[in-house]
């Protein structure tokens, strides 16, 4: 599977380079950006934490060490395979416009959340919160991402194809949902190693 795997990323490499500069250029931006902030306004914390519990409720997510927060954490990582609204990644062209936010949600809220427990907290807090699962879970999110990509490409040229009337490649049209699966099905086993140090390491490290 390695080597199969080796294979898919060879022959995506633009979409994978692409996927990673991405999202690592907006993860910089936006720790940059959240610094910035901080320096000139320190008060705006608050405002900025209010923001997070308003996009996400904490309330609703289940105690750690449990099966639930490992399901919790788990799901809501894989949900562009089952959740319907979630799902539109997938139609093309929409679903390119959709991922190219959430690339820009994602990588944004990282950043921001990292700089703000770290100013709150001490920088070894966000270190032990996010690096054990994120070493997985990142490389989890970005295959996934890549898989969505080729999936966009694949279906859009054989669309294309299919409306200029030329002959379609089936082969590589093949080849193309191949790599697609296997870069599903590869994330996913990241996305439940990462869920599972999420769920009964990192809340030991930091001491809840």
């Amino acid at each position: 599977m390695i080597n199969s795997l080796k294979s898919v990323v060879q022959r995506n490499s633009l979409i994978v380079k692409a996927t990673v500069a991405t999202f690592f250029i907006f993860l910089i931006i936006s720790i940059i950006f959240t610094i910035s902030i901080f320096s000139l306004s320190p008060e705006v914390s608050n405002d900025l934490n209010s923001l997070i519990d308003l996009l996400f409720n904490f309330e609703d997510v289940p105690e750690p060490f449990t099966g639930n927060f490992f399901s919790f954490i788990f799901l809501n990582n894989i949900s562009h395979f089952w959740n319907p609204i979630r799902m539109l990644v997938w139609i093309p062209l929409l679903g390119s416009i959709l991922l190219g936010f959430e690339i820009l949600l994602n990588s944004g809220l990282i950043g921001a959340i990292s700089v703000i427990v770290g100013i709150e907290r001490g920088i070894a807090y966000p270190i032990l919160g996010l690096v054990p699962h994120g070493i997985i879970e990142i490389p989890a999110f970005l295959l996934q991402t890549t898989c969505i990509v080729v999936w966009q490409v694949t279906v859009s040229e054989a669309i294309i194809s299919k409306l200029k009337g030329r002959k379609l490649e089936k082969d590589k049209t093949i080849q193309g949902l191949q790599d697609v699966l296997l870069l599903a099905l590869t994330s996913i086993i990241f996305f439940m190693i990462a869920a599972a140090i999420e769920t009964f390491i990192t809340p030991y490290l930091l001491g809840i």
